[in-house]
């Protein structure tokens, strides 16, 4: 989703003044502000807030639509602008027809996506009652932003559906976003049910359906998707969740292959109720893997699934007990109101008021409702957006369904803290690819409601800093040495104890809060900086300060947001970078991701094994893989890469070898040093520059394109510890019956890794 940019922050001032609001509801953190949405109240089944026009604050598409089960009056797509960029004062008008045309249907939910990567948002209507295929709105953009034409038979939506939801994801991780819309088939409740629809977008926003690559079950009563990465493996999965008991599982659960290709894993979540609307995916409890929170888990009670990934290792779930209160509810979005750092679940009720459940850690809710303004009415969606730009999630609801006397869809104004929070980056990872590097990341900030969280990426970069960029400073008892430090983009700065007791360093400019955790007497703990600015830190142990001025110049991509809270940068270069990610919510909070090294950091350039700084050469001695070590010939070698934390509680590194001889064995080492005198020792067609405590690490076969990886616990296994450095290396067969020099087995270059906590 292409929404949000930062506006003047503004309060709700002039339209607010003179409403009369319940003098109970002071107390309460989400007041009603009457009169806030403008039209005429009708049956409304879904609310999404998107900047169409990027003037800086968020407008809303509302899919308005009579009938439950069978088709009622169809209703005009409503589109409702915000005048807070404009005026200065927080309202929005209604025009419906002059930006989406006049187009009726009976809409039960909309999404917003940059479709054809053009930079401005789009908009899809999903349709039930096979009344209508899907609507899909093109931003005219540039020519007259905000605005739209509804091209979706022209750019392959042609079938009609019984459909309640759909989102947008990056399903076949080529860089554009594909679409998953339910449909229910002949009728929402009975059967014979129906299979949901996966649409493949070719880049400029034109959809094919592939029902083979989905294969999807017969299911009755789909009413909503989520595209996420459940089971880990960094691709979305599909989540949809049925509004009926279902024969292989109530609901879907289908397992992405990493090029949009799903296998049927509906058994693995628990049936539960059969009168589950809607859910949120999301991680519930801290431990990394997405959770799920359900209206009507058991009955009509809400309630949380937990993920068992983590820290089982293997993909499955277990409903927790159903919280108090039995309703006939249609809706959760997430948001962490109190700040705390967790996700809230907060309800969209058909009762007396929405309901709210927060979160205390470890999958237990608290009932919090009143902190919403008790409003009689049946509301079928919410969701969060900061309307008013003052640095808290307002929450918006459409009403429908019941009690049309309340058919009027809503605002409540967030009178809480603004949110100070910044993105979390929760993995990073990448990959070569064709000459490029391709670098993922997740990242979970304090909103989510059917994917939509308002982060935005950028990836800032410059190629290795040469051997001779490594400064030390000194961590004393009392002070820094030197205090003060200049270097240049790229560079790494080893901060090393020279004291008796433990030391620590803390970064303090935000967003680079970096902290070293414990460096023990004698060690260095090492740290690159990428981009260009002052860094001030500290030493918590003793309060001494000093600073690192970095200066140059560095080159930056934007990132493609591919769905699920995951974010792809591609930098155009297989050489090898430094690189740091960072991530902006729509409050402007920033976060920093440490400075990462793309194709690991090879020996020549930081291997000073001899005492003297000259390069250690690794593998064979004319350059690295298969060949022979006293200077005969060699074909292309083997080479080995590094990607991924390089982090002790992530333990998610990636060693990676490429050109290997298919189909033959592998093994991975580490060593706590380069070996002694720094100029390697033969070891069949190479030269084994890993030594000190070697250690075996896993046993790899090659696939068929000569290409091994090691993944698990790469530092559970080696012993390793925050601060240390460590060499790796691959033995391997040779190609042939024996090589040039007759050995049958090598070694490949090798990687060196400063592990961090």
């Amino acid at each position: 989703m292409n929404c949000g940019m930062k506006g003047t922050k503004t309060p709700l001032l002039s339209l607010l003044a003179g409403l009369s609001i319940a003098a109970s509801a002071s107390a309460q953190q989400f007041q009603y502000q009457p009169g806030m949405i403008p039209g005429t109240p009708r049956w409304s089944e879904g609310v999404e807030a998107c900047d169409v026009d990027l003037d800086g604050d968020l407008d809303l598409f509302f899919a308005d639509g009579d009938g439950f089960s069978s088709p009622g009056t169809q209703r005009q797509n409503v589109l409702v602008i915000n005048q807070l960029i404009e005026t200065g004062f927080i309202g929005f008008t209604d025009e419906s027809l002059a930006r989406l045309g006049a187009r009726t249907s009976n809409a039960k939910g909309v999404s917003c996506a940059d479709v054809d990567g053009d930079g401005w948002p789009d908009a899809l209507y999903a349709n039930g009652f096979n009344t209508d295929p899907p609507f899909l709105y093109m931003n005219r953009g540039v020519t007259q932003a905000g605005y739209f034409d509804e091209e979706g038979n022209a750019r392959g939506l042609t079938t009609n559906l019984n459909s309640a939801a759909g989102q947008f994801g990056d399903l076949d991780d080529d860089g554009d976003l594909d679409l998953i819309l339910c449909d229910a088939g002949p009728s929402l409740l009975s059967a014979p049910g129906g299979k949901p629809r996966l649409y493949r977008n070719n880049g400029f926003g034109h959809f094919t359906e592939d029902a083979a690559a989905l294969n999807a079950p017969t299911k009755r009563a789909h009413m909503d998707v989520q595209l996420v990465d459940v089971d880990g493996d960094w691709d979305l999965d599909f989540v949809g969740l049925c509004r009926s008991g279902n024969v292989g599982g109530n609901h879907y659960l289908m397992l992405n292959d990493g090029v949009g290709h799903f296998t049927d894993a509906s058994n693995l979540i628990p049936s539960g109720s059969a009168s589950t609307y809607e859910g949120e995916v999301a991680d519930l409890d801290g431990d990394k893997d997405l959770d799920l929170f359900l209206v009507s888990l058991s009955g009509y009670q809400e309630g949380a699934v937990r993920n068992d990934l983590v820290p089982t290792g293997s993909l499955g779930f277990t409903n927790q007990g159903p919280l108090q209160g039995s309703y006939d509810d249609n809706e959760i979005a997430l948001c962490d109101y109190d700040n705390d750092g967790d996700f809230d679940a907060f309800v969209g009720s058909l009762s007396n008021r929405e309901r709210l459940w927060r979160n205390d850690g470890g999958l237990s809710f608290t009932n919090q409702h009143a902190q919403i303004q008790a409003v009689s009415d049946s509301t079928l969606d919410c969701t969060f957006a900061d309307i008013d730009n003052d640095g808290d999630y307002d929450l918006i609801t459409a009403q429908g369904e019941s009690n049309p006397a309340q058919y009027v869809n809503k605002v409540y104004e967030n009178t809480g803290a603004a949110d100070t929070l910044a993105p979390e980056i929760v993995s990073v990872r990448e990959a070569e690819l064709s000459g490029a590097w391709y670098i993922r990341a997740k990242v979970s900030d304090q909103v989510l409601d059917d994917g939509v969280d308002y982060v935005t990426g950028r990836c800032v970069y410059v190629p290795y800093a040469p051997a001779d960029g490594i400064y030390v400073v000194s961590v004393t008892d009392t002070d820094f040495s030197p205090a003060s430090l200049t270097i240049h983009v790229g560079e790494t700065v080893a901060f090393e104890n020279t004291t008796s007791s433990w030391q620590a360093v803390e970064g303090t400019t935000a967003p680079y809060l970096f902290s070293s955790d414990v460096i023990q007497p004698s060690n260095m703990w090492h740290r690159n900086f990428v981009s260009p600015g002052t860094y001030a830190y500290t030493n918590p142990l003793n309060g001494a300060t000093g600073e690192i001025v970095v200066v140059g110049v560095v080159e930056e991509v934007a990132g493609f947001k591919s769905g699920g809270g995951q974010h792809r940068f591609i930098v155009p270069t297989s050489a090898g970078l430094t690189y740091e990610l960072l991530f902006t919510d729509y409050q402007g909070n920033v976060s920093a991701s440490d400075a990462y090294g793309a194709g690991g950091m090879p020996f020549p350039s930081f291997c000073f094994g001899d005492g003297t700084g000259a390069p250690c050469p690794c593998g064979n001695i004319g350059g690295p893989g298969r060949g022979c070590a006293n200077n005969g010939p060699f074909m292309q070698g083997a080479l080995m890469q590094a990607s991924g934390s390089q982090s002790v509680s992530a333990d998610s590194l990636l060693l990676a070898t490429l050109n290997l001889v298919p189909n033959q064995p592998g093994l991975y080492f580490q060593g706590n040093n380069a070996v002694a005198g720094g100029l390697g020792t033969a070891f069949g067609d190479g030269l084994r520059c890993v030594g000190g405590g070697v250690v075996r690490l896993e046993v790899a076969f090659a696939d068929a394109g000569g290409v091994s990886f090691t993944t698990v616990g790469i530092a559970s296994k080696g012993g390793v510890q925050a601060g240390d450095v460590k060499r790796y290396q691959l033995w391997y067969r040779s190609p042939g019956p024996t090589s040039a020099c007759g050995f049958t087995f090598n070694l490949t270059n090798g990687v060196e890794v400063w592990w961090g906590p």
